[in-house]
């Protein structure tokens, strides 16, 4: 599950990266701004969230960008990680 939820935050990264306000946009359509919708959604989308607002609020958009890139590596060898433990783990069992 977790490398999932990553490459779900690392696709809304990706979107982020192209526009801060579609991203924004994006994660206000899927909570609809309900409290409840906003909680269920933590795992998909809230890392990616607080990530991106606060590199597009402490730094301008080019360095921002850059930051995003990083993030989204990042987000990218954890999944593929992840996922490498999840087929070690399985075929032990």
């Amino acid at each position: 599950m977790l490398g999932f939820f990553l490459i779900i935050n690392m696709f809304l990264a990706i979107l982020y990266f192209f526009s801060s306000r579609a991203g924004g946009k994006f994660y206000s359509w899927i909570t609809e701004d309900f409290v409840f919708l906003m909680i269920l959604s933590i795992p998909f989308f809230a890392l990616t969230e607080l990530t991106a607002n606060e590199l597009y609020n402490r730094f301008n958009g080019f360095l921002a960008r850059i930051l995003l890139i990083f993030y989204i590596i990042t987000l990218f060898i954890l999944a593929i990680v992840f996922f490498i433990l999840f087929g070690y783990f399985a075929e032990m069992g």
